[in-house]
């Protein structure tokens, strides 16, 4: 006796469903450069990207840095400006309403003025708004962070 051979069912076409549209969500305006500048730009190519009221910020904060810290190094890194010297110790970061200056050691820092913003013993920061300076006791703060990294070594490195 000869059994039936099972053949597969007959494959359908899928319906096609129209795709759902898509609402308008208005995104908030971007602060950062349009295109986030690679590993590798330059810090100069960074700030030339920025709002005008943000490299208002951003150049005098990386020129008191190359007075202050002249053996330090700048590199775009984590899609922002970062300045090292045996380890990163500064970072300039672009928002909507202000701009971050950030330190890594920040928490043992001194800051005698009460400038930095933060807790804990790591990363503090400054933010500037549009139309302010930089505080006069910003090269303290750079001067001290340096310092830091080379009686500690990277803040990276634990």
């Amino acid at each position: 006796m000869a059994t039936a051979k099972k053949t597969a069912p007959k494959k359908t076409a899928a319906k096609k469903t129209a795709p759902k549209k898509a609402t308008a969500v208005a995104k908030p305006e971007r602060a950062a450069p349009k295109e986030s500048p690679m590993k590798g730009s330059t810090i100069d190519a960074y700030v030339g990207a920025l709002e005008t009221w943000q490299q208002e910020i951003a150049r005098p904060f990386a020129a008191l840095i190359a007075k202050v810290a002249p053996k330090s190094s700048a590199y775009i890194k984590w899609g922002h400006p970062v300045w090292d010297h045996g380890g990163p110790f500064a970072l300039l970061k672009p928002a909507k309403a202000h701009v971050t200056l950030g330190f890594w050691r920040g928490g043992q820092m001194k800051d005698a003025e009460g400038l930095l913003e933060g807790d804990g013993d790591g990363m503090r920061y400054v933010k500037i708004k549009s139309g302010q300076q930089l505080p006069s006791t910003l090269a303290e703060l750079v001067r001290e962070a340096v310092a830091l990294n080379a009686q500690h070594g990277d803040p990276l490195k634990r």
